[in-house]
């Protein structure tokens, strides 16, 4: 069946032809399990707060099949029966939004839940880190590394940054990444570039976004500016020019290559 969708992303589950949908297949060549284990998560933390304005589907299975070139990954999830939001719904999504950045991760490791590679629009090429940070202290090396191969005399404090914690960082503020159920409330069903970071990421990805239905919705959440924004943004900026994003690794080479 996925090979017949072809361009599509995602594939409604039925148990017959004919019954309702039961499940929704999202596959692709860039859905991770890393991507799934996080929605999976943030869907439960949100699932115990019955009062919140946002929902995320729970996933029910996720796995990968590897051919000769690539790998597919495949996250079965619950299906929510609902439109995608519009232009017109930015409030809403940013109600959303609102309460996303405000849960706080599992663990001290930048990432998905359960590790793995960051993704976030401050790197180039396919928005993804070079390396698996283990700590903040590695992610803050790394971008203190790149500003001191420009030479730039700034320097960040992320391990400050993220002194209560790591928090949801929602990258690809997208409509089609959000749908509306008719009492208003709405899903994100998205997750590949929704990590937990240091909250200064949020701001940087806000910073950088080009896309209309974007800054509309960061004009109505209220998020953290950290003085560190402006040079990592600059760092993030300094990446573009090298078209690489493992410029600035430390002498002390201890991150994971991913």
């Amino acid at each position: 069946m996925c090979r017949e969708a072809g361009e599509l992303s995602g594939i409604p589950l039925y148990r017959q032809p004919g019954e309702p949908i039961v499940a929704w297949v999202k596959f692709g060549p860039n859905v991770t399990i890393d991507e799934a284990l996080t929605q999976d998560w943030v869907a439960k933390q949100l699932d115990a707060k019955p009062e919140t304005i946002v929902r995320v589907p729970r996933v029910h299975a996720c796995f990968t099949t590897t051919t000769t070139s690539w790998s597919i990954g495949y996250i079965v999830m619950e299906y929510v029966d609902a439109p995608d939001c519009t232009l017109e719904d930015f409030r809403l999504v940013a109600q959303a939004v609102q309460t996303l950045i405000s849960v706080r991760g599992p663990s001290s490791a930048p990432g998905h839940v359960g590790g793995g590679l960051v993704v976030h629009n401050f790197f180039v090429y396919d928005e993804t880190s070079p390396f698996i940070y283990k700590t903040v202290d590695e992610l803050e090396s790394h971008v203190n590394g790149i500003l001191r191969s420009m030479p730039d005399t700034r320097r960040v404090n992320l391990v400050a940054d993220a002194s209560d914690g790591l928090f949801l960082c929602p990258c690809d503020i997208h409509p089609g990444n959000f749908k509306k159920l008719l009492d208003g409330t709405i899903v994100a069903i998205d997750f590949h570039m929704t990590c937990f970071l240091p909250p200064s990421f949020f701001a940087v990805a806000m910073r950088k976004e080009d896309d209309l239905f974007a800054q509309m919705v960061a004009k109505c959440v209220k998020y953290p500016r950290s003085s560190d924004v402006g040079a990592i943004l600059s760092a993030s900026y300094y990446l573009v020019s090298f078209q690489r994003n493992d410029i600035g690794e430390p002498d002390s080479f201890s991150f994971y290559l991913g």
